[in-house]
């Protein structure tokens, strides 16, 4: 009995159907999950950042503000993942990672900022204390001097 080739040439059909159709949606997961990867760096980057900001004595409100709203991005990102909708989760991981443009050089000029302002405050205070501990041993010098010299005068007197 020959055999009919019809069911052979079905299946070979399905399967490259399969693999056509999920090809894009396994393209657009391994975008999503890259970008989702990207911007969970990006975000490490910049509270790196921001934190030696802070430690620099920059006030980093306006920083702390913008990688909240890049958390809340990613979050939702992450959120769209996991329910499959991953043409949104590349949406909203890249809106994190656009949210974050420049944050470093924010940073850094803040960074700097705060170093000047701990230099200055830090030069200010050195000198404003000697300025201050000299004028007290001047003027210690200066009411000693004087009432030597009224007790000098008393003593002749006398």
């Amino acid at each position: 009995m020959p055999r009919s080739k019809t069911p052979i040439t079905i299946v070979v059909i399905l399967l490259l159907s399969v693999t056509v159709v999920a090809s894009p949606v396994r393209a657009d997961q391994e975008a999503a999950a890259v970008a989702i990867s990207s911007a969970k760096n990006t975000i490490v980057n910049c509270c790196s950042a921001a934190a030696e900001a802070e430690a620099a004595g920059a006030d980093i409100t306006s920083l702390v503000d913008t990688l909240n709203e890049a958390c809340s991005l990613l979050s939702r990102a992450e959120l769209a993942y996991t329910a499959n909708d991953f043409a949104a989760a590349l949406n909203l991981a890249t809106q994190s990672q656009n949210r974050l443009n420049n944050f470093v050089g924010e940073a850094n000029t803040l960074k700097e900022n705060g170093t000047q302002q701990q230099n200055q405050e830090f030069l200010i205070n050195v000198v404003g204390s000697t300025v201050g501990a000299f004028a007290v041993i001047i003027a210690g010098f200066a009411v000693w001097r004087f009432l030597k010299k009224n007790y000098e005068t008393e003593a002749h007197v006398k």
